[in-house]
């Protein structure tokens, strides 16, 4: 199996829960954080849906540039926005070959214009892919002190009986 046909395998899976996450934050008190230092629970919350355009731009044109973000007005916007570039990214990822997969340079630009990371494509997606389940991982965290339910990621929660 490629690397490539892994993450088709392992984004099936990571789309769902990460969807399911989403779902779960409650709409109430977004502007909560664990310490000053945390982001929001919008502002986190639009930073993991974030991810699925930038796979998906990744994909497109090979490079990323970080903006200032405005976060949304709910978690719904966000979780939107997450679910709105599932079709087109799904299809990118399908269609991408092999070869360029391994051998096309990805680049991610800070928001000052300079090259914070530049790899081929299929690291750089991976890449991408493992800063999503970190930061979904901690968005996860804000779910029951914000009064919801953790759902089920990789099995049981102790909200979720579980699926996967």
């Amino acid at each position: 199996m490629t690397s490539r046909e892994s993450f088709l395998l392992m984004w099936d899976l990571e789309k769902g829960a990460t969807q399911r996450v989403l779902a779960a934050v409650p709409e109430k008190n977004l502007g909560w954080k664990p310490d000053p230092k945390a982001r929001s629970a919008i502002e986190l919350a639009a930073f993991v849906a974030g991810h699925a355009p930038i796979l998906a731009r990744f994909l497109e044109t090979g490079e990323v540039r970080a903006a200032p973000m405005q976060p949304p007005k709910s978690v719904r916007e966000a979780a939107g926005m997450f679910s709105a570039a599932l079709p087109g990214l799904d299809s990118a990822l399908k269609s991408v070959d092999e070869k360029t997969w391994d051998t096309k340079v990805a680049t991610l630009y800070g928001e000052d214009g300079k090259v914070m990371q530049s790899a081929p494509l299929g690291g750089m997606v991976w890449f991408t892919l493992f800063d999503l389940i970190h930061h979904r991982g901690q968005l996860s965290t804000y779910i029951r002190p914000l009064g919801g339910k953790v759902p089920s990621i990789y099995g049981p929660s102790a909200d979720d009986p579980g699926r996967m």
